[in-house]
């Protein structure tokens, strides 16, 4: 499916659950166990919208057996759910959410490959590095490149094919290249420093690689994204606040603390170039660690 298709799948999709939602909530709902087993899909999205929002875990069971139901927002809303309720219960929800990734709908398979970065099931590994290869959908296949990165180490070849790939979408070779930050170094697989090589001059991924780079050991990227900072675009300035801040995350950099002058140099010269990114800057720099 082309990239404006899918968008504008995503868009109806979108706004179908939240006019749901909306509807649901002016009609004052009954009991989510009772909604949830209506049949009436207007209900049972919002219902399903109400236990993310409450965390309630013990409709699990209720949660997944919408799996099968033939509305495809239902669908979408319910292995979202399991993503963020199932936790729990891993060896029944995970097999489901595998399950999943062979929908019909371009969107029910997205929401359970980021089901699976919630829900850590290691036999989703095949499955997601097959939709990675050979999704039609530019969107699953984004979302499985995110969710490999969940499970390092297991699935890097392909992540570097994906990377490497000039036929690829950009969109999706951004999550491969995010997800190949959390490869451990010693994965005999791991050939940052080839993708370094080649990609560190692009002018759409080389701030992507230089990060991942730097996450993996690779300390020299650090200064060199530093350098770019000046001359980047806000959409790189927002990219690479985001990959700092997950890189705050588990696996943190092994120079991390060394290096936090640079790296709030970096959040400060894109606050003073870019004013609508200083929230999200401040926020970033605020996570980072106190270093005396």
């Amino acid at each position: 499916m082309a990239v404006v298709d899918s968008l504008e799948h995503a868009k109806q999709l979108s706004l179908t659950i939240d006019s749901r939602r909306r509807g649901n909530m002016q009609d004052n709902p009954s009991d989510p166990v009772e909604s949830l087993s209506s049949g009436d899909p207007d209900r049972q999205v919002a219902a399903l919208i109400e236990l993310i929002k409450e965390n309630d875990r013990s409709k699990i069971d209720q949660v997944l057996r919408l799996f099968g139901s033939p509305d495809i927002a239902v669908r979408s809303e319910a292995v979202r759910a399991a993503g963020f309720l199932g936790g729990a219960s891993v060896d029944n929800v995970g097999p489901l959410l595998v399950g999943m990734l062979e929908d019909p709908d371009e969107l029910v398979r997205t929401e359970a490959a980021e089901a699976l970065t919630m829900i850590q099931f290691a036999p989703a590994v095949g499955p997601l590095t097959s939709h990675l290869r050979s999704d039609d959908s530019w969107i699953v296949r984004a979302s499985a490149a995110e969710a490999l990165g969940r499970y390092p180490g297991s699935s890097t070849a392909a992540l570097f094919t994906c990377a490497n790939d000039d036929d690829e979408l950009d969109e999706v070779r951004r999550y491969a290249i995010h997800s190949l930050g959390q490869t451990p170094i010693n994965d005999p697989d791991n050939d940052m420093e080839a993708l370094v090589n080649r990609l560190e001059n692009d002018p759409d991924l080389g701030l992507q690689v230089r990060l991942a780079a730097y996450r993996t050991g690779d300390r020299s990227q650090i200064d060199a994204v530093k350098n770019a900072a000046a001359t980047m675009s806000e959409f790189d300035a927002s990219l690479v606040l985001n990959d700092i801040d997950a890189f705050l995350d588990h696996p943190r950099p092994p120079t991390l603390e060394a290096d936090i002058l640079t790296i709030e140099n970096i959040i400060d010269i894109i606050a003073l170039r870019w004013p609508f990114e200083r929230p999200h800057a401040a926020k970033v720099r605020d996570r980072l660690p106190d270093v005396e």
